[in-house]
């Protein structure tokens, strides 16, 4: 198996150690063989069929712990009623879009009819361009519940186990429940708790006893509490999270998904349903307080363009306008992102052993975030999509 080096102006390896200058990464097959602490690439010149990125800043591929490729942002509940073929269609765009952007490695959280373990298996085959997918199915949600639209309604502790054992054998990744009310399904209060105890208890020991991980729509209110001390995995949005919520989940190490840039472009967007607009101004305030306080509490956060595609600048933007340094911002899109998705010991980080999923951008994102903006190669499994 051929070795390739990868030339870099500057490395950033998301491990949390400074930026290297001028390094070099060594690729074979799809893994990485060698990376931090490699011999420097003063004085060397790539050699024929060796990647010279050394006008570029290389990091990690970038996960997306939140994102569901058939829908885009604003009428969802218009959007859900196409034909299942045009939304098959949407998502195989919106896969290359996400990979284009420099995201490697993608958690989708609900689709319809199961169309998300065709394309995760499209993609695996070569037959569709996109991010390696980790996928939940049809998500859990009550009898007109929060998106009832897109998801799975049902009812009860037994119908819980039914849903979420229908999608386990199914070849699910992960689980995911609604346990809230949400912003964009009409009549929706984002924070009522549609769930009882008991159901989402019953959600969580159901993936658990698999060796799955469980995500949980969540926007705030006593259903929170409810998911934390039952065990949820990863909490997804927490726009009106109380501080002893956010205590509650430094604690006991629960994940927080943001997913902020879709929240900045459905109120600027004209066209979104008004009740959707307004829900989500009402939430703003405390959104945005509530990731300032994650840096303090310690609390893990990662990072999903949920409806938003392929706009991570949107989530580094606010985690460091929230007091985060552009270094700990990155890592919530790399390291924190694989860790979510329980994919730490594969992703995340350029590491020997580790899979060869790189991406150069033009400038240095630890000076400016919106570098990130600026992909110019991206590589996944020592396969290149953009040079």
């Amino acid at each position: 198996m051929a070795l390739t080096r990868v030339f870099c102006g500057q490395l950033i390896d998301a491990t949390g150690a400074p930026p290297v200058k001028d390094a070099v990464i060594e690729v074979e097959g799809e893994k990485i063989v060698g990376a931090t602490g490699c011999a420097a690439a003063e004085g060397m010149t790539p050699r024929a069929g060796e990647i010279d990125l050394r006008g570029y800043t290389v990091m990690p591929g970038m996960v997306d712990c939140h994102d569901h490729l058939g829908i885009d942002a604003g009428d969802e509940f218009a959007q859900s009623r196409e034909p299942i073929s045009y939304i098959v269609v949407k998502g195989v765009q919106t896969a290359k879009k996400l990979l284009r952007a420099g995201i490697t490695t993608l958690r989708d959280v609900g689709e319809p009819e199961h169309i998300d373990f065709s394309w995760r298996r499209a993609v695996r085959e070569g037959l569709m361009e996109g991010p390696d997918m980790l996928v939940s199915g049809q998500f859990l949600t009550r009898t007109g519940g929060h998106a009832w639209f897109f998801g799975n309604e049902v009812d009860g502790v037994d119908a819980i186990r039914r849903s979420a054992r229908k999608q386990l054998k199914a070849g699910a990744d992960l689980l995911k429940i609604m346990v809230t009310g949400g912003m964009s399904t009409p009549g929706s209060v984002p924070t009522v708790c549609e769930f009882t105890r008991e159901e989402i208890a019953a959600a969580v020991d159901e993936a658990h006893r698999a060796g799955k991980k469980i995500a949980a729509h969540i926007q705030g209110g006593p259903g929170a509490t409810i998911a934390i001390e039952e065990g949820i995995d990863t909490l997804e949005h927490g726009s009106s999270l109380t501080e002893n919520q956010l205590k509650m989940m430094a604690e006991r190490g629960t994940y927080l998904v943001i997913t902020t840039g879709l929240g900045k472009s459905i109120m600027n967007d004209p066209n979104t349903p008004e009740s959707y607009r307004q829900k989500v101004k009402a939430s703003w305030p405390t959104r945005i307080a509530n990731v300032r306080r994650t840096r303090a509490l310690g609390i893990k956060v990662a990072t999903g363009g949920d409806t938003w595609h392929a706009r991570p600048v949107d989530e580094l933007d606010t985690l460091v306008s929230a007091g985060y340094t552009p270094m700990e911002a990155l890592q919530c899109v790399t390291r924190n992102g694989a860790d979510c998705c329980g994919l730490l010991d594969s992703v995340g980080t350029i590491e020997a052993g580790k899979l060869a999923n790189l991406v150069a951008v033009d400038g240095d994102p630890l000076s400016d975030v919106h570098a990130v903006e600026k992909v110019r190669f991206v590589m996944k499994r020592g396969v290149v999509y953009v040079s």
